[in-house]
């Protein structure tokens, strides 16, 4: 009984360690995302500037480069609240996971104290056995 409590710690440990390991690999997409956006921005800085010094030349493209941006800008904004959408999900998994492993740890834990607290009581049990048979030898009883 004992091992099992061992291993259900180790195995909610390791489950908790996956989670968190998902977990961190939505950030990532979510940080590439943002990462995205702000590259759209700088570009969209860019063409504005470039626009600005070739008015001439560049007026009428800039046109088709501004409303593919503005397709492209609501994609990344549809995409990062999805993906925000999934990480607040993936957060309460991550949550209930740590709940298990630290319930796992709960009980070995008082498993452990229950079998320390039997052995006391068995050794005081001895202990008192020794001292009235010593206690009823100096009496003379014996």
């Amino acid at each position: 009984m004992a091992k099992d409590f061992k291993t259900l710690v180790r195995m909610r440990k390791w489950a908790l360690d996956e989670k968190r390991r998902e977990l961190g690999e939505m950030l990532s997409v979510l940080e590439n995302l943002f990462g995205e956006k702000k590259a759209l921005e700088q570009a969209v800085i860019n063409e504005q500037k470039v626009a600005a010094e070739n008015p001439g030349m560049i007026g009428f493209a800039y046109a088709g480069f501004a409303s593919a941006v503005v397709a492209e800008r609501a994609a990344l904004e549809e995409r990062i609240a999805e993906q925000e959408s999934k990480i607040d999900a993936f957060r309460d998994e991550v949550a209930d996971a740590f709940k298990a492993m630290k319930t796992a740890e709960i009980a070995e834990r008082n498993r452990v104290e229950a079998e320390r607290a039997e052995e006391d009581r068995k050794e005081q049990e001895e202990l008192d056995e020794i001292g009235m048979r010593s206690a009823t030898r100096d009496d003379g009883l014996i």
